[in-house]
């Protein structure tokens, strides 16, 4: 039994990951989970191991299998410390309230709707925490719980979470012509604002006379002249004498860096990073990985470069567009980074090791400057949103503007694109010249004909019920990714429907065993077709359903 060593089990560390917080043996104690990793472990002693709750340990080592298999699966950092942090939150919860804990169903059941019900009364009833803050806890813990517990898809616990079932999403409203310019140009401005700090800060300005002035453009287009770093700036000002004195002998140039020109260093980083989301489309997790090494450039028509690199976790390569013009701009940014970062290996060398696992990044000093000079400032997980739209919307092309923003279409829809008054009074117009060829995406010569296989209790082949395709010999299976996903999909929604008290047209058992067996020869087709399924099954997983049935699945799910 573990409570009668004094050793630390060191088998409970998630591999391949780095940070105390992938080491998850904690949770054997009580309080573990309320104290920060790094600190628990620095102040553990021999003594601290006596106090192991045995019952708990075949439950962390199925938690440590589950993430494993996430990591092997190719999940980033950012997700698998996401789950792990739901978790902690949990076993927090545990502690306090003394719940058992242990890999017995009935308990972990248990437990699992105490918490449940404890997440529903602070979102619906106290309204101590929003609804979509309870659903991420609770559908994140459902999902790992169903996983070690080798639950069947219909018997999963998010089918009976008192959370999941009453949070709807909020629907996405439309963008009016008006708010689409406005958001549009309120991006421009801090892109060009950027571009204007960015190019002031050289290494050269760096060791210079500080302050740097830098000649840029207010939002009413007005020229302004600003001067940089902020907090030098505020000293040279200050009112008493002493203090601007100072901050004059530390403008004097130098060869040797401090804590004023190493935040012009930063400041830089930053302003050069917004720049780097607004040529990309990448989300902040993808950026801070990439390492500064390795590019090549080819020449996409006349105004892109595709820029590749091999990508460590998948062992593919990385790739995304950038304008012409900014090739120059990124070939300086990697100079000016080897001169000062010689030894970090990564592109932009601004978070933490904890950061760069979450994918999150402190933009405090680049936002106080843009709030002194009064620049509209937009994160840039909005600021990739509004170029995602605005190419979108430029290009009518959702294939190219999807892929410049490092997304399937698929993806690009259901995460990215806003809906738009302007595009939709256009697409009106076309609707109806259009006719789908297949109901569940489909080869198809529209004439239904029911295969030798047909079971009886199924209805003959049909244009107007889905599963009318499965049984039809003008059905054609599709070799390709989407048309997979599409399937996975479709046996998500009959799963759901499979535990649903209502009785339907076509037994769902029957569908569900023909869309696996479908599912099963792709698998067994060749190694491509099986990561294609192997991604669709992932998706499913992460409730990442296909566009053709996700409105539908969504309406199942919560209800």
């Amino acid at each position: 039994m573990l409570g009668d060593t004094v050793q630390k089990p060191t088998y409970l560390i998630i591999k391949n990951t780095e940070g105390s917080w992938t080491d998850l043996s904690r949770w054997l104690i009580r309080g573990g989970a309320a104290t920060d990793a790094r600190w628990f472990y620095r102040d553990a002693t021999d003594e601290t191991w006596h106090g192991a709750i045995d019952e708990r340990l075949l439950f962390i080592e199925a938690v440590k299998d589950h993430f494993n298999l996430e990591v092997t699966r190719g999940s980033s950092d950012a997700t698998v410390n996401s789950y792990a942090s739901d978790m902690n939150v949990f076993i927090k919860w545990v502690d306090k309230n003394t719940v058992p804990l242990s890999l017995n169903e009935e308990i972990l059941e248990a437990a699992f709707f105490r918490y449940d019900e404890y997440n529903y009364l602070r979102a619906w009833g106290k309204k101590e925490i929003k609804p979509i803050s309870a659903y991420r806890a609770v559908f994140r813990l459902s999902q790992v719980f169903s996983n070690i517990l080798n639950r069947a898809p219909h018997e999963q616990f998010k089918y009976f979470s008192r959370v999941i079932k009453s949070y709807h999403a909020p629907r996405k409203t439309s963008v009016s012509p008006a708010a689409e310019k406005q958001h549009l140009g309120n991006s421009q401005i801090l892109g060009h604002y950027c571009v204007d700090i960015a190019n002031a800060i050289t290494i050269k300005a760096i060791y210079d006379r500080l302050p740097i002035t830098v000649v840029t453009l207010k939002p009413d287009g007005a020229t302004q002249t600003i001067e940089m770093p902020l907090g030098l700036v505020n000293m040279l000002n200050h009112k008493e004498k002493q203090t601007s004195n100072r901050a004059k002998a530390i403008c004097s140039p130098t060869n040797t860096l401090n804590k004023w020109r190493g935040s012009l260093i930063r400041l830089r980083l930053l302003a050069e990073f917004v720049i780097f989301v607004y040529q990309t489309g990448m989300n902040v997790s993808q950026i801070l990985k990439i390492e500064r090494k390795g590019f090549t450039y080819k020449l996409q028509g006349n105004s892109d470069w595709l820029v590749s690199q091999r990508k460590g976790r998948k062992q593919g390569p990385v790739k995304f567009t950038i304008y012409k013009q900014y090739k120059e701009q990124f070939k300086s940014l990697i100079a000016f980074i080897d001169h000062f970062y010689p030894d970090i290996p990564y592109l932009f060398p601004l978070a933490y090791k904890s950061s760069k696992n979450k994918g999150t990044l402190n933009y405090s000093r680049l936002k106080r400057l843009v709030e002194r000079d009064g620049v509209p400032w937009i994160p840039p997980r909005i600021t990739r949103n509004t170029r995602a739209n605005f190419l979108d919307r430029m290009i009518g092309d959702p294939n190219i503007s999807a892929e410049m923003s490092q997304h399937a279409k698929e993806t690009f829809g259901k995460n990215y694109e806003r809906p738009s008054q302007q595009r939709a009074m256009t697409a009106l117009t076309h609707f109806w010249n259009k006719k789908p060829f297949s109901l569940i995406n489909s080869g198809c010569d529209g004439q239904p004909e029911p295969t030798v296989d047909k079971p009886t209790d199924v209805i003959s082949p049909n244009c107007i019920n889905e599963s009318g395709c499965l049984w039809c010999k003008s059905h054609r299976d599709i070799e390709s990714e989407d048309y997979v996903w599409s399937l996975a999909s479709f046996r998500h929604l009959k799963l759901i429907e499979a535990a649903q008290p209502i009785k339907r047209e076509v037994p769902a058992d029957l569908v569900v065993t023909r869309l696996t067996e479908k599912l099963e020869a792709f698998k067994n087709l060749n190694v491509q077709s099986n990561q294609w399924a192997e991604e669709a099954f992932i998706r499913i997983e992460e409730g990442s359903y296909h566009p053709t049935w996700k409105n539908i699945i969504n309406f199942w799910e919560p209800a």
